[in-house]
């Protein structure tokens, strides 16, 4: 699947150099996951989404873990995300960077669009910095589930853009499953990831994000 990013060309982002999209968020690219080679009792499995500035020397996402007592579980569960009932939750961790263009950081940007208007919050638009996701039930988060809502989200946008408002019947978790379904049969053709379920390119035995 081509990611179209043309949606969000009109969106001012205060940014003063474009970034082409994330190689390894593309249909077919690599990308590596920070492996995790053993379970720590009370720990919880999250994603870690790298801003536009540290994508140059990292993987656009990777995997690690969080403490139960992390802050993140206390943040908010988005609109679409939590109108899907997949709660995804959101620390900022920032960047090193000190330019402002590096802090952008659009996966995390669409995953909090709202529902009327098809835009996220001003301070979800830009220099948002890299960010730690999570579930807010505690439940492990897989890096192919992370991806579903996000491109869910590029979904909803490109209907948005068909002119005829929004688009409620996305709203809610059977559209999302129905879309899961031929998402995840597409990826399994073009993707051939063999790194494991926490390989973001690895979708062969990907299950639902209802089942974890």
């Amino acid at each position: 699947m081509t990611i179209d990013y043309s949606k969000w060309d009109n969106l001012d982002t205060d940014s003063e150099r474009e970034t082409p999209p994330p190689a390894a968020l593309q249909s077919g690219a690599p990308a590596t996951a920070d492996p995790i080679t053993g379970s720590t009792p009370g720990s919880i499995q999250a994603i870690t989404v790298r801003c536009d500035g540290e994508r140059v020397r990292f993987a656009p996402w990777s995997v690690t873990s969080v403490k139960a007592d992390h802050p993140i579980f206390s943040n908010f569960v988005p609109l679409i995300p939590r109108l899907i009932e997949v709660p995804l939750v959101f620390h900022r961790v920032g960047s090193q960077s000190a330019d402002r263009a590096d802090l952008d950081n659009q996966v995390i940007t669409y995953l909090h669009i709202d529902s009327e208007s098809g835009f996220a919050s001003p301070s979800w638009q830009s220099h948002i910095g890299t960010v730690l996701v999570a579930r807010k039930d505690q439940k492990t988060l897989r890096p192919q589930h992370l991806e579903g809502v996000w491109m869910y989200c590029d979904h909803i946008l490109d209907l948005f853009g068909d002119g005829e408002g929004a688009p409620t019947h996305m709203y809610r978790r059977q559209a999302f499953e129905e879309w899961w379904k031929d998402y995840c049969k597409e990826q399994k053709k073009l993707r051939r990831g063999t790194g494991g379920e926490n390989d973001p390119d690895d979708w062969r035995a990907v299950q639902s994000p209802y089942v974890t």
